[in-house]
């Protein structure tokens, strides 16, 4: 009964619910402004962002969590991740409605083990319409993923925001929140390119040179998790990232392990990181996971835990000598070591 009880909701009300429902036009690329792409690219990212609003409204009105979840289960297994991201937006947001029992914690409860990615980022999303509301929002989420809430900001801000958020050459925020930010920026530059891995450098390549290693960061993030992408894209992505090569790399290594997790990869993304990373993807998951661990147990004080996390990841790509013979078959142009960029440093330490 106990356990019963946990599991319930208590929906808004309608009169409150409709000024927060969105319509699913919203998302469509001729509403959005977003560069025009295949068609086959144009369907899969607008069906990612319509099936992201499905899980936000859905948990405005949901009774139980059960209920969100069986509705999770009926969408494809390639976008039940971005079902439960919109979730994490909404709960977040009704959780700024005075007098509601807290609903963040207990879908983080449900779903975070699954799609800690996604359900971290979730929050984010909402985070840039509740700014006022940022610590109280970071504050409730895991201190080791916390930093994805920022990069849902930063994905959320270029996605609604396009012209404004890629036309300014400065970052926001502070601290490593503002590299996080710009992993997110990442993201949403893979969606307004319309999965076009060369709009997307261009976009990229238009910001300046500290700015780079996390936008590819993000860049291969969504390549990867949201796609569609195949081995020429993924190819083409690290040629085209030159010195930042290595965080397009950790970004796909971020989304293999995501996909992973939730049992939702797709062939064609399978054969991409084989080629690229020359590892099965069961191998690179289970190799970012534990580095995952690693990081997690090990006490830092120069960066963040999570950011620890990126560069072990990014160093095992880098590392990786049969990566490096893989580069002489396939004509992948990795640096020179002295050639990398290294990631610029915070302008103050924050550690978690």
């Amino acid at each position: 009964m106990l356990e019963h009880r946990a599991d319930q909701l208590k929906p808004l009300p309608s009169v409150i619910r409709k000024f927060l429902v969105l319509d699913p036009r919203r998302v469509e690329f001729r509403i959005r402004g977003f560069d025009l792409a295949e068609k086959s690219h144009e369907e899969r990212l607008e069906s990612i962002g319509k099936t992201f609003l499905r899980g936000y409204n859905l948990i405005l009105s949901a009774r139980s969590l059960a209920a969100f979840e069986q509705a999770m289960a009926e969408e494809p297994a390639l976008l039940r991740g971005f079902f439960v991201e919109g979730g994490a937006m909404g709960s977040a947001l009704v959780d700024s409605i005075p007098f509601r029992r807290p609903m963040l914690g207990k879908f983080r409860e449900r779903f975070e083990e699954r799609f800690p990615l996604l359900v971290n980022a979730g929050t984010g999303l909402a985070m840039s319409k509740l700014s006022w509301r940022e610590k109280a929002i970071v504050g409730a989420l895991d201190p080791f993923y916390r930093w994805m809430a920022y990069d849902g900001m930063g994905y959320h801000n270029v996605y609604f925001q396009q012209e404004k958020t890629l036309n300014s050459p400065k970052r926001i925020l502070e601290g490593y929140a503002s590299r996080a930010y710009d992993q997110g920026v990442g993201r949403g530059i893979w969606f307004v390119s319309g999965a076009d891995i060369d709009k997307a450098a261009a976009l990229a390549g238009s910001m300046t040179a500290d700015r780079q290693a996390d936008i590819w960061s993000g860049i291969g993030l969504a390549s990867c998790y949201a796609g569609p992408a195949d081995e020429k894209v993924f190819i083409d992505g690290y040629r085209l990232a030159g010195p930042s090569g290595e965080w397009f790399a950790q970004g796909i290594g971020f989304a293999c392990s995501a996909r992973m997790s939730d049992q939702s990869m797709p062939e064609t993304i399978c054969a991409a990181i084989r080629t690229l990373w020359d590892m099965e993807p069961e191998a690179l998951a289970a190799l970012v996971e534990q580095l995952r661990q690693d990081n997690v147990t090990r006490t830092r004080s120069d960066r963040p835990r999570y950011e620890a996390w990126r560069h072990s990841v990014a160093a095992a790509f880098t590392q990786n000598i049969a990566g490096r013979r893989l580069s002489d078959a396939k004509g992948i142009p990795f640096p020179p070591e002295g050639e990398r960029e290294a990631v610029p440093s915070e302008t103050r330490s924050q550690s978690t």
